[in-house]
Parts: C-alpha cells; sequence; structure tokens
C-alpha cells in the first residue's frame, strides 16, 4: 500500500515538472511575441512601408526585404561581425594610438589604421572655398536641380549602390584631387587662407541658416568638421574599392577615443542575425539620441542566462544617432553613403554626425542602432572636434565591462 501510493506521487510529481516545464517553453516565448505586435506598428517607415526608395525601384538594388534576416560569412571575423576594421586618428595623436594599441592587442583586432587629415591642412581651405561657391551658385534660367532651389538627389544612387563597379572620383572629390597628395603638410596659415569662421553649418537636404553670433558651436563649420568628414570618407573609399569585395562584406569604422565591451563578439553574434536583408548601417555606439524610441528588432537567439536584461545588447531602427566613432557598413550600405556624401550641394555641409542623423531620419539610409551601447567615447584626452573644449562634449556613456573600464 505505501510502496503503491510512493509510486503514485512520483508520477504526478513528474507530470507537475512536465507541465511546468511546457508552461516555462511557452513563457519564455512570450517575450518574443510581444515584440512583434508592437514592432509592426512602431517601426520607423523604412522598416515595413519603406519598401520603395525614392529614386527608384527597390526590388533593382541590394535592399531586397524577400530573405528577412543577414546571414553570416565566414569572413566576418572582426568583432564578431565585420571583414574589415578601419582605425581612423590624427598621425601626431600618438597618445591615442598608444591606447588604442593595448585595445587592439587585448581584442586582436586586425584593423587598418587611417591617418586622419590634419584640421591645418591646405586641403581644408579648398574644401571651404568649394562650399563657399557652391552656396554662392544662382540660375539665370531658372531652378536646376544640382544648383538651385530645388534640391533633388541624383536618380542613379542604388543602381551604382547595389554594383560592384569601381568606384571612381566624382563630385567632391574631385575638390581635392589634384593638390591633395602634394600639400599634406602644408598649412592654412602658412598660405594665408581663410578657415571662413562664419560659414554656418546647413540643414536638412540644403537649408543654410544665416550666421549669428547666437548660433551654438555645433551649427557653425570648422576645420575639424570638415577634416572629421574628408577623414571617414577616405576610410569608406578604402573600404569599397578593396581587390576581390563580395556583397556580404562588412566594415566596422572606428575612431581613436574608444573604449568597447569585451564580450562584444558575442553580444554583436547575438544580434546580428535580427539585421533585415538590406541593411546600411549599424551604429554600435551614439550619443546625444534616444535611440530606444523604436522597438527593438525581435530576435529568437537564445543568450547566455548570465546576461542580465538590463544589460543585453538590442538592435533598434535607428531615430537620430550622433557621434560617428563607431559604426558598421554593409559593402552596398557603404556605396550609398558615399554617394550621398560627395554630392556638391550636400558635401561637407555640416558635422558628419549631423549629415549621418538627417540621412537616417529623411529615409536616405537603412540604419540601425546597438542599445545599449558597444563602443563608448572614453573622454579621457583632449578633444579633436573642438579644441580647446577639454574632453569633448558633455555626453557620457558607461560599458557593463570595457577593456578600459569605461
Amino acid at each position: 500500500m505505501i510502496t503503491n501510493l510512493f509510486v503514485s506521487r512520483v508520477g504526478i510529481a513528474r507530470y507537475i515538472y512536465l507541465v511546468l516545464g511546457v508552461i516555462l517553453v511557452l513563457w519564455s516565448w512570450i517575450p518574443a511575441l510581444r515584440v512583434v505586435s508592437p514592432q509592426l506598428s512602431s517601426l520607423p517607415s523604412f522598416v515595413h512601408s519603406r519598401v520603395h526608395w525614392k529614386e527608384g525601384d527597390y526590388s533593382e538594388v541590394s535592399c531586397s526585404t524577400k530573405n528577412s534576416t543577414t546571414s553570416f560569412s565566414p569572413s566576418l571575423t572582426q568583432l564578431g561581425i565585420a571583414s574589415e576594421v578601419y582605425l581612423i586618428s590624427l598621425p601626431w595623436r600618438q597618445d591615442r594610438r598608444k591606447q588604442m594599441g593595448h585595445l587592439q592587442a587585448s581584442k586582436e583586432i586586425n584593423w587598418t589604421v587611417v591617418d586622419a587629415l590634419d584640421p591645418s591642412d591646405i586641403t581644408i581651405g579648398h574644401i571651404f572655398e568649394q562650399i563657399v561657391s557652391q552656396r554662392s551658385l544662382k540660375s539665370s534660367k531658372g531652378p536646376l536641380d544640382d544648383l538651385g532651389s530645388v534640391f533633388r538627389w541624383p536618380a542613379d544612387i542604388n543602381a551604382i549602390a547595389s554594383s560592384t563597379e569601381y568606384f571612381g572620383a566624382s563630385g567632391s572629390d574631385l575638390w581635392t584631387s589634384a593638390g591633395t597628395q602634394n600639400s599634406r603638410h602644408t598649412t592654412l596659415s602658412s598660405l594665408g587662407v581663410s578657415h571662413h569662421p562664419n560659414v554656418t553649418c546647413a540643414t536638412q537636404d540644403n537649408s543654410v541658416p544665416p550666421f549669428k553670433l547666437s548660433l551654438p558651436d555645433w551649427m557653425i563649420l570648422t576645420a575639424p568638421k570638415i577634416s572629421c568628414w574628408y577623414s571617414h570618407v577616405s576610410a569608406i573609399r578604402q573600404f569599397i574599392n578593396r581587390v576581390n569585395t563580395t556583397p556580404e562584406d562588412v566594415a566596422v569604422f572606428l575612431e581613436d577615443d574608444i573604449d568597447m565591451e569585451r564580450d562584444i563578439e558575442i553580444r554583436m553574434r547575438h544580434i546580428w542575425p535580427s539585421l533585415p536583408h538590406g541593411w546600411d548601417m549599424v551604429f554600435l555606439g551614439h550619443c546625444w539620441s534616444n535611440e530606444s524610441f523604436y522597438s527593438a528588432l525581435p530576435s529568437f537567439q537564445v543568450m547566455s542566462p548570465l546576461y542580465d536584461l538590463p544589460t543585453r545588447s538590442h538592435l533598434h531602427p535607428s531615430y537620430s544617432p550622433r557621434c560617428t566613432h563607431a559604426y558598421a557598413l554593409s559593402l552596398s550600405g557603404a556605396r550609398r553613403l558615399l554617394q550621398h556624401l560627395r554630392y556638391p550641394p550636400f558635401a561637407y555641409s555640416r558635422a558628419l554626425d549631423q549629415a549621418f542623423s538627417w540621412l537616417i531620419e529623411s529615409g536616405r539610409l537603412r540604419a540601425f542602432s546597438v542599445v545599449p551601447s558597444v563602443v563608448i567615447q572614453r573622454k579621457v584626452l583632449s578633444s579633436d572636434i573642438f579644441p580647446g573644449s577639454g574632453v569633448g562634449s558633455a555626453w557620457r556613456e558607461r560599458l557593463v565591462n570595457g577593456v578600459f573600464g569605461t
């Protein structure tokens, strides 16, 4: 009797555990299911309705939505996601390069160092002259698409973005191509070229506000901002014009004042499959924006329970990200971005992060942001963009377990 009762209780216990197991499995799926519904209603238009780009048929370019997720390539070994990594750094900032050497050794990153253009280089003066010239152009024969009051992006951006042809010089590339190589050590002051201190940053596509003494610093176009734009364009071009490129190639672009999560590879491999096919840009770090404004992309990847929910990384459609210290580009995204950045009425018209943000807000780029950031600005050494301001802007972030402990 006692034996039968014991067996009966064991059977009931097993049944209870089985039922609880089924409930736990179903419960684990509920958060993912909850994500999908708000996702459809709260994502920006480029995720669900912006399936046709403004200048042509979306199906003609690589941003097809037929395949919903991004596949991994065996060559994507850098930081868990990239085939190439570029570090953009001023040659004379050996203090920063020394610290980045420590980061490189710690994370075993095989990056290419791209020498940033010194803000005092004469090339900056040539670019300023071209900007002023572009803004002074007025049509005497009615509005012109490229130069007049009607701004219109080139119609072939998508076709060029989806191709694999050599990316030759065009647009603002020609502003500096003639004399750049011979003028890298010639300064603005040595030739008496003006810094154009009263040039303002454009907004939207090509809206140029008049100069006022009351304008904030971020609305004034400066030599360091031009230098930053030029240097990133140089790095992006290196990625595009490599030999034996493939459509699956991904590049990560870093600046030299960063820290990153020690487990960045695990985090990126966990979230990367959530990316829709045809993505252009992913911000690994960002500032001055609520990049969780849109719901996170649904992810059915199982992440270790060692990661608490607040510390897990998620991918969100980008809202209005600022800062250029860490981002990834697909090959087609790099080709698309560079065409926008070198279009004369838009080229060098503002700080680079303002350009990125506007291209995203206006639907020109299909971008996503990692939240919380997995790469942040350390801000322990003097700023190159805001000389004399100390270590830069007031924006601060912390990592869960950064290489430098930031």
